[in-house]
């Protein structure tokens, strides 16, 4: 009997060791969705501020709106611009606000694809801010306080000389109850700061992920440098409408303990899992009262003998649940072997940026591509070098692209990259770009043979009146099969037939 308890006793340790392993990947994982989304943003703005030639059409219609200086910009199809202090109407500050409200097409796609993201903006030094969910001015309005808080003073050269992506201490949103943590990245032109992209995370979100995880009813908690509690789960006395430090909750012994490196160690009476973070610096504790882990008395060995078989059954069960959620998060945008992003991603994207190319009347184009005679590479040389010529040819194509571009594997040898804001020339002389760089590479096999590979490309633009992304692709297909049947290793675009109407 003492036997079969023992035992009992370490399946339960185990399984709280799957699901402590399993919550800290994932909560990591949702705010690595957080950091990637500032990055591209930050990279998209300092790339929207370059175009000189941006339209000043919405940027002129900003407007004081009171005698204190605030002013405005409320249309609801593309963002609210919100300022203080008086409206600059130079050129510079113009160009910036354009610069900000072309920003927005990117907010709606970052938040389309993360709903749990409280708000996405960018703020400036020029004393106003674009903001993503559109509210009306009468509700959120971007004011001098805001530019006395860590979202604001975090990205200014006095604090952050580094020019580093940061992470804002627990801070409170204007006019609702609620916490919020920010994640920020100043934007330069050059060596001139202009302002920061901001995403705020909310800490009642993260905390109702941890209670979603804690199966075996521990204590979550997960602390920031400063001792402050981001977020937690059946933690007595936390609520997320307050900002706690974790020394008002927690022992100073346990906080005061090393990482357990995949381990557990007792302290008090509680079982106690430390981990870290890789991308942030902060760290997780999970603790569970050690009484509540025995098994309560039982009296018959057959019914002890069915608990321990229960309990190996949810733990095969959280370990297959995990494995199989894994797999879908990691299926759910990227292609597992070459990093890109896959048809799922595509699916999802290409709508917004059809909406938001009709609403600022900009340029989309499409190449298509795909590896000459792949057929050939696979027979002669096998598989694996089949799979090491892809996945060179998809690091090729992500170190040729700007940040706003989106390259995706569609399946096999074959690829396609999305150019927002590019006409069909800059397309011709991007796919041109690519045909050259491919053409140039060399793979060296274990024989030390040099492998050498060509690519075929199609180009086509998609067009301002058109409801769906799949004629554009039609069109870059078959050029692509053009430039395959009149040799390879060229670059077609798609010609209409002047004596028909495309639809």
């Amino acid at each position: 009997m003492l036997f079969v308890g023992y035992e009992s006793l370490e399946t339960q340790k185990e399984n709280i060791k799957i699901e402590v392993d399993n919550t800290t990947r994932e909560f990591e994982t949702r705010i690595k969705a957080g950091v990637g989304s500032v990055l591209y943003l930050h990279a998209a703005a300092e790339e929207i501020y370059k175009n000189r030639a941006l339209s000043l059409k919405y940027a002129k219609k900003v407007h004081e709106v009171n005698a204190h200086g605030d002013f405005v910009l409320d249309i609801d199809v593309l963002s609210n611009l919100t300022g203080f202090g008086g409206l600059e109407k130079n050129k510079e500050v113009l160009h910036e606000m354009a610069s900000s409200l072309e920003l927005t097409r990117y907010f709606m796609i970052v938040k389309g694809l993360n709903k749990s993201f409280v708000r996405v903006y960018y703020a400036s030094k020029h004393k106003f801010a674009t903001s993503y969910p559109y509210v009306w001015s009468d509700q959120y309005m971007w004011n001098a306080s805001m530019m006395q808080k860590a979202p604001w003073m975090m990205a200014t050269p006095v604090l952050n000389p580094t020019r580093e992506l940061f992470f804002t201490p627990l801070h409170k949103e204007m006019q609702k109850d609620r916490t919020l943590l920010t994640i920020g990245h100043p934007v330069y032109n050059k060596d001139k700061f202009l302002g920061t992209v901001n995403l705020d995370i909310s800490v009642a979100s993260e905390s109702a992920f941890l209670d979603s995880k804690n199966q075996y009813d521990g204590t979550y908690v997960i602390v920031n440098p400063s001792g402050q509690i981001i977020a937690a789960s059946g933690l007595d006395g936390y609520t997320t409408t307050a900002i706690f430090n974790a020394k008002e909750l927690l022992d100073e012994k346990l906080l005061s303990q090393p990482f357990t490196e995949g381990k557990h160690i007792d302290i008090d009476g509680n079982y106690v899992c430390i981990k870290k973070f890789e991308m942030v610096p902060w760290k997780l504790i999970y603790l569970k009262n050690k009484t509540d882990l025995y098994i309560m008395p039982l009296y018959y060995t057959g019914m002890l003998l069915s608990i321990i078989v229960l309990l190996f059954g949810v733990k095969l069960l959280i370990g297959r649940l995990a494995n199989s959620r894994n797999e879908l998060e990691r299926q759910a945008l990227t292609d597992p072997m070459t990093k890109l992003y896959n048809r799922r991603y595509l699916s999802e994207i290409t709508q917004h940026m059809l909406g938001l190319m009709r609403r600022s009347s900009s340029n989309l184009a499409v190449i298509m591509l795909d590896i000459d005679k792949f057929k050939n590479v696979n027979d002669t040389y096998g598989h694996q070098v089949g799979d090491e010529v892809i996945i060179k040819l998809a690091e090729t194509l992500q170190e040729h692209t700007r940040k706003s571009d989106v390259v995706c594997r569609l399946g096999g040898e074959e690829f396609l990259v999305l150019l927002p804001e590019t006409d069909v020339e800059g397309a011709m002389l991007k796919a041109e770009t690519f045909r050259k760089v491919v053409e140039a590479l060399s793979l060296t096999l274990a024989d030390e043979l040099e492998l050498k590979f060509t690519i075929s490309l199609g180009v086509s633009e998609v067009k301002i009146d058109e409801e769906n992304f799949d004629a554009a692709m039609s069109r870059a297909d078959a050029a692509l099969y053009e430039a395959k049947e009149s040799g390879r290793n060229k670059v077609c675009l798609h010609k209409v037939d002047e004596d028909s109407e495309e639809q």
